[in-house]
């Protein structure tokens, strides 16, 4: 998949509720054309997705390290994620979207997952607390990362995490 590729996928991606699936802020038009994109699938690309990030929290956290925690922040995302019935939602359905994207810095150091977090985190929910086997919805995943020379300006970083919260992570 070329960079070209990756943006007409992402940028013109509309989820269930009819909304962009990349939430958060990305200057597509800036990304540069010979942006290196991987493509990666099943549990391959599951198992990477741990050591990625979600763009919330005021200190950036991996989804492995919210695993591991459990922590409030963990807990709150857990908590809001069981109000609005998206864990018993894949719990009976599975994962019916394993279609993840993220955007890395130019060594891959750090990733921002960017359409997926909610779904990850849920399923890791679901693995890790409540034992339900996802193998054969892990097994249809497809995740495409593109890693940018200009990272903090193609996400605008500092509107996410104040300047300092990667560097001292």
């Amino acid at each position: 998949m070329s960079s070209d590729e990756f943006i007409n996928k992402w940028k013109n991606s509309i989820n269930h509720l009819n909304r962009p699936s990349v939430g958060i802020h990305v200057s597509w038009d800036s990304i540069p054309e010979d942006s290196k994109v991987e493509q990666l699938l099943g549990k391959e690309a599951w198992d990477r997705t741990y050591g990625f990030t979600p763009p919330w929290f005021k200190k950036p956290k991996t989804f492995q390290q919210l695993t591991e925690s459990r922590d409030s922040d963990y807990q709150q995302i857990v908590n809001e994620e069981t109000v609005n019935g998206k864990i018993d939602y894949y719990k009976t359905n599975g994962l019916k979207e394993p279609y993840f994207c993220a955007f890395g810095n130019k060594d891959g150091s750090f990733v921002l997952l960017g359409d997926g977090n909610h779904r990850f985190l849920d399923c890791l929910h679901l693995i890790h607390e409540q034992g339900v086997n996802l193998d054969s919805d892990i097994g249809k995943m497809t995740l495409d990362i593109i890693y940018l020379d200009n990272f903090e300006d193609i996400l605008a970083i500092k509107n996410i995490w104040r300047d300092d919260a990667i560097t001292n992570n």
